[in-house]
This record gives C-alpha cells, structure tokens and sequence, in this order.
C-alpha cells in the first residue's frame, strides 16, 4: 500500500503538537547552521529558530495562536530546565564563595542600570505605558516575566518578545564586547551574561566554561528573584 504524502501532510499541519514540532524542527537547523558556519554570531540556533517560524507563521494559515498553544507543552520545560542549572553551581562552589560580594554588587548595580537605562530610552521615545512596564522585566528569565509582567501593568507576550530580543541580541554581542574591553575573568563573563541576557545568555556562558555557566545561572536567578520580591512593590 503506497504512502498518501498529501494526506499525510495533512494529517501533521493538523496535529495538535504542530507547534512543538516546528519549533524542534527549526532549531535543529539554526543548530546544524551554527556549527558548519563555525559559530557565526547571526546563525545562532535562536535566532534561526526564530526567524524561520516567524516566516512560517506569516507566509501560511498557521496563525500564531494556533501555534503558540500547539507548542505550549515546551514551556513546561522551563522550570525543569532551571533547576537543571544547579548543577554547575555545585560545581564551582569555591569560585561562588570566593566571589559572592563582587557577584551581589555587580547583580545588584548592574541589574539596576541595564534596567533603567532601557526603561528609560523607551520612555523618552514615547513608548506607551504597557511597553514601558512590560520593559522592566528586560533582565530576567521568561519564567519570571510572565508572571510579573501583568502585574505590573505590563503584558506577558510583550515582555517574553523583549526578553528573547535582549537575551538572543546580548548572547551574540558577548564575545566581541569581552575581547573589545578585555574582559577574561570568568566570574565577570558569566554574571554579565545572565544579567543582560538571562537563559540564553546561560547557555552562551556554558561555552565559555563551567564556570561562566554557574555564575550566569546564578546571576539570572537572583535577578528574577530580586525582582519578583521588587517590582511589583515599586511600581504598584
């Protein structure tokens, strides 16, 4: 019995995981492209990911909601994936301890400018008032942002776009802004990763290194805490 392909299509752009699948689909290419390209900056697996299922959603049917609650199962992962991040903070516990005031300090100084200051262009622009809430959670992961986002009058789908922007766009500027200003230590790679770039950020730091990996888990941890506990009583 032969294969009805077009059925067979058919069947898949109706499935209910179409979203899940086309996510998996496409940053397994972003990743293939990455690594032929020998690690071009514009070929991250994100971004690709990105870029091809926006085209997808806009150059056919699939409408974006559709697509979101069809890969809705992914961010159940989310949480798991964090935890999971423990792991090489156990792993560099002396470094940690070593450092914990430098770490507190440039999470709590650096966390407080990088905000403000992306705040504060969005304002002088004349963001409304929902992009300009929805901005304060640019420094934290998106398992954070989109509980805070809302209540703090800001929206959740805006804030996850400006967070998977900052964290695609701070992951590829890293490596070039570390040899521009001879950035080497890798306490300071990793907390800079995780407090402007959060998970992604994380993920670039674990190619750095274990270390830098364990300082930007830790940094984007404490940055969604610390505004979790914040946010909402400041701008309540």
């Amino acid at each position: 019995m032969s294969l009805n392909w077009q059925d067979a299509w058919h069947a898949i752009w109706l499935s209910p995981y179409l979203g899940m699948l086309l996510t998996l689909i496409s940053f397994q290419i972003g990743l293939w492209l990455f690594r032929k390209s020998r690690q071009k900056p514009f070929l991250h697996p994100v971004m690709v990911s990105v870029v091809s299922l926006c085209a997808v959603v806009l150059l056919t049917d699939l409408t974006f909601e559709r697509y979101m609650e069809s890969a809705h199962i992914l961010s159940q992962f989310l949480g798991p994936v964090i935890v999971a991040l423990a792991i090489p903070l156990y792993e560099n516990l002396k470094s940690l301890r070593q450092y914990w005031l430098p770490f507190l300090l440039s999470n709590v100084i650096g966390g407080a400018i990088t905000i403000l200051v992306a705040v504060g262009v969005l304002y002088l622009l004349g963001g409304s008032d929902m992009s300009v809430n929805s901005m304060w959670t640019k420094s934290i992961t998106t398992a954070f942002a989109l509980q805070i986002a809302p209540q703090i009058g800001g929206l959740a789908s805006v804030a996850a776009a400006i967070i998977m922007f900052t964290g695609i766009f701070g992951a590829l500027m890293a490596p070039s802004l570390f040899r521009m200003f001879n950035i080497h230590a890798a306490p300071a790679q990793g907390c800079a990763l995780g407090i402007c770039a959060h998970a992604v950020g994380t993920s670039k730091a674990l190619e750095f290194g274990s270390e830098q990996g364990a300082f930007a888990a830790l940094s984007m941890s404490f940055m969604g805490v610390l505004c979790a506990f914040t946010l909402p009583f400041l701008l309540s």
